[in-house]
C-alpha cells in the first residue's frame, strides 16, 4: 500500500533525528521487545493490523534509543505483516532495513531470508526462490539452540515442499514433506502443532494430486483433528483442499460442505486475501449442483473482493498515518530545533496520502504488467531445454537422439555406472531428470499414473536408489559424480 510508503519515510526520518540520543537504557529495550513479543503473539493469533501496528510501535522505540536488535526483529514481523496483506514492495524495503541490524544473529537472517524467498515465489521467480529457501536452510544450521534450529528447519522444509507443489515437481515436494513430518514426530507436538497443521494438509494435497483421494482424506482428518485439538483458529487451507478432493471426484454436495467451512473460518480469521479463490471454487460447485443463480452471485463476489480488500488496506492505512502524524506532534515539541525538518515531514505525508487514491488504482495494472515481464524473459531463457521437453511432451522418436546431443553427460555417466540399464529405461531417467511430473510422464508415453509409479518403483530397486531420496537430486548427484577407476 502506499500508505506504508509514508511509514517508511517518516520512520526513517524519525530515525534521523533520534540517533543522537545515544545507546538505549534498559527500560526502553524492555518496552520494545514487549511489543515485538505482542506483534508475534498477534502474529500468531492471525490479527495483522495489531501485528502491523505493534511492530510499527516498536520499530520507532527501537531506532530513538538504537536498540540494533529490536531494530531488526521489528521490520521482520513489519515485512511478515506486509507480506500477508499483499503489500510485497514495501515487504522487501523492510527486509533490507531490518538486514542491516542483524549483526551475524543466523535466526535472524534466516527469517528475512524466509520472507524475501516467498516474495520471489509469489512473483513466480522460483528458482531465485528455491535458491533463498537453501540459502536461509544453511543459515539455519548454524542456530546454537536445538529446539530453535529444529522448529525453523521444520518451516524451511515447509517452504521448499510448497514451491515444488506449485511448479508440480511432486516427487520433490513429497521429498521435502516427508522430511518435515520425520523432523516434527521427534518435537514436542505442542510447541509444533501449527507447521504439523500444514504439513498434514500439504500430504493431504499431494495425494489428491496423484489421485490417492483415500490417503488424501486420512490425512486432512487429521490435520483437522490436531486443529481442533489445540483449538487453533486457521483452518480454512485444510478445509478448502478437502473440498478440492471432493470436487476432483465430482462429489460437489461434499465439496460445498467444506468451502462453507472454510468460508466460516475465513470470517473468523479474517483472511481476507483468501476469499478470492473460494468465491471461484464455489461457482463452480453450483454451477455441478445446477444452481446458476449462485453461481453467478459467487463469481460476482470474487470480483468485487480485490476492491473490498484495497478500501480496506486504505482504511488501515489512514488509521496508521494518523496514529504517527500525532506522535509526530510531540516529537515536535520534544525538538523544538527540528521544527521545520517535522513541518517538510508533514507536508510531504499530506501530499502523499493525496496519492494513495491514484496508486491504489495503478498497483494492479503495475503487477501485471511486472508477471508479463517476467514471462517474456522466462522465454527466452534456454530454448534447447525447451525443446527437449517439447520432443518429450510430443513423444518424439528424436526425443533421445536430441537430448544426448545436449546432455552427453546423462548417457555416459548412467551407461559407465550402469550398463544393464535397458533403453526404455533411459528414456524413464531422462524425463525425471528435465523434472517432468508422474502425471505428465503418463500422458506423453500413453500410460497410466499407476503404471508410471511402477515403473519408477523398479527403477528404484534396480538403481539402488533410497525411498526418500528425491530421483531427480539423485539423478544430479550420479552424473556430477567422477567414474569409478
Amino acid at each position: 500500500m502506499k500508505g506504508i510508503t509514508l511509514l517508511t519515510i517518516l520512520l526513517l526520518l524519525i530515525d534521523g533525528c533520534s540517533q543522537r540520543r545515544g545507546y538505549s537504557s534498559a527500560t526502553e529495550r524492555q518496552k520494545t521487545d514487549s511489543l515485538i513479543a505482542l506483534a508475534n503473539n498477534d502474529n500468531f493469533l492471525i490479527d495483522t493490523e495489531h501485528s502491523l501496528r505493534h511492530s510499527l510501535e516498536a520499530l520507532e522505540l527501537a531506532q530513538s534509543s538504537g536498540y540494533r536488535k529490536g531494530i531488526a526483529e521489528s521490520c521482520f514481523y513489519i515485512s511478515l505483516a506486509l507480506y500477508n496483506i499483499g503489500n510485497y514492495d514495501k515487504s522487501i524495503e523492510y527486509v533490507e532495513l531490518g538486514e542491516k541490524y542483524v549483526d551475524g544473529d543466523p535466526k535472524l537472517t534466516s527469517e528475512f531470508i524466509r520472507v524475501k524467498a516467498r516474495i520471489y515465489s509469489y512473483l513466480g521467480l522460483q528458482e531465485k526462490a528455491k535458491a533463498e529457501f537453501l540459502k536461509g536452510l544453511s543459515c539455519i544450521q548454524k542456530i546454537k539452540q536445538p529446539e530453535q534450529r529444529q522448529f525453523l528447519t521444520a518451516l524451511a522444509y515447509e517452504n521448499l515442499g510448497h514451491l515444488y507443489a506449485i511448479t508440480e515437481k511432486s516427487d520433490s515436494a513429497f521429498y521435502y514433506i516427508q522430511k518435515k513430518i520425520a523432523l516434527l514426530d521427534s518435537m514436542d507436538e505442542a510447541r509444533v502443532y501449527t507447521i504439523r497443521i500444514n504439513a498434514y494438509t500439504s500430504m493431504g494435497k499431494f495425494h489428491t494430486y496423484e489421485m490417492n483421494y483415500d490417503s488424501a482424506a486420512v490425512y486432512f482428518d487429521r490435520s483437522i483433528a490436531m486443529a481442533d485439538k489445540y483449538d487453533y483458529r486457521y483452518r480454512s487451507r485444510a478445509y478448502m483442499s478437502k473440498g478440492d478432493m471432493y470436487l476432483k471426484i465430482n462429489n460437489a454436495d461434499s465439496a460445498m460442505y467444506y468451502y462453507r467451512l472454510t468460508l466460516d473460518n475465513l470470517a473468523e480469521t479474517g483472511l481476507k486475501a483468501e476469499y478470492s479463490l473460494l468465491y471461484e471454487k464455489m461457482a463452480d460447485t453450483y454451477l455441478l449442483l445446477g444452481d446458476t443463480t449462485a453461481a453467478r452471485q459467487y463469481k460476482s463476489m470474487e470480483l468485487e473482493v480485490e476492491k473490498e480488500l484495497n478500501d480496506e488496506k486504505l482504511k488501515t492505512a489512514k488509521i496508521i498515518l494518523d496514529t504517527l502524524s500525532n506522535k509526530e506532534k510531540e516529537l515536535k515539541q520534544a525538538h523544538r530545533k527540528e521544527f521545520y525538518f517535522l513541518g517538510t515531514v508533514i507536508l510531504l505525508l499530506l501530499a502523499l496520502i493525496v496519492s494513495i487514491y491514484l496508486f491504489i488504482r495503478q498497483k494492479i495494472t503495475k503487477y501485471k504488467e511486472k508477471e508479463q515481464e517476467i514471462q517474456e524473459l522466462k522465454l527466452k531463457v534456454n530454448e534447447s531445454f525447451t525443446e527437449i521437453v517439447e520432443l518429450g511432451r510430443n513423444d518424439d522418436p528424436t526425443f533421445m537422439v536430441r537430448f544426448q546431443e545436449v546432455y552427453p553427460e546423462f548417457t555416459h555417466a548412467l551407461g559407465t555406472k550402469y550398463p544393464h540399464l535397458q533403453l526404455s529405461e533411459l528414456h524413464l531417467l531422462a524425463l525425471i531428470y528435465l523434472q517432468f511430473t508422474t502425471k505428465e510422464i503418463a500422458d506423453c508415453t500413453c500410460r497410466s499414473v499407476r503404471t508410471v509409479q511402477n515403473r519408477k518403483y523398479q527403477l528404484r530397486k534396480k538403481l539402488g536408489i533410497a525411498t526418500n531420496m528425491d530421483m531427480n537430486v539423485w539423478l544430479h548427484e550420479t552424473i556430477q559424480q567422477p567414474p569409478e577407476e
